[in-house]
């Protein structure tokens, strides 16, 4: 691995983590809260382009929960965030679809591993865990839409196709 691509990695995880932590706004009823993460988390899919991103969305945002004090979400947190880069690589990488489409199926996954956990393992209340869909998808699809304006100007900063750097 080029040390190039260590630190985009690491600064990527870290983006992660603070966007998290400095975007965030309880939800009534689910004890969860809405944050910025999908920015992040999209744009390392984007940039990083492999298993990295799976590692920066999963980690960052479990680091944020534990870090504000939702340790019940942590492991919650890990797994849906890193489907969520994980399902949008993998459509980026086997498709040919426009770049909304694997990222909001992303984003659809995560809102959907959010809703079983809490709805299976949280709070075993389907009429509770329901609450949490409409701001994680809200979420999602908000980070989603910013990530796609902020990445050409990162791609044209970072110079990402040029691979000789």
């Amino acid at each position: 691995m080029k040390l190039r691509d260590l630190i985009l990695s690491a600064l990527f995880m870290a983006l992660v983590a603070v966007v998290t932590l400095v975007v965030n706004i309880p939800i009534p009823g689910t004890k969860g809260y809405l944050n910025a993460s999908e920015v992040a988390i999209f744009l390392s899919v984007l940039v990083l382009k492999d298993k990295r991103a799976i590692l920066a969305a999963g980690l960052g945002a479990a680091l944020a929960d534990l870090l504000l004090g939702y340790t019940f979400y942590a492991p919650a947190t890990l797994v849906a965030k890193g489907l969520e880069a994980g399902l949008a690589l993998f459509l980026l990488e086997r498709t040919s679809l426009p770049k909304l489409l694997p990222l909001g199926a992303g984003a659809l996954l995560m809102a959907l591993t959010y809703f079983l956990y809490e709805w299976g393992i949280l709070y075993r209340d389907l009429a509770v865990a329901s609450l949490g869909l409409v701001p994680n998808l809200t979420q999602g699809f908000f980070g989603l839409a910013v990530a796609l304006v902020i990445y050409p100007l990162l791609d044209r900063a970072l110079d990402l196709n040029h691979k000789n750097l």
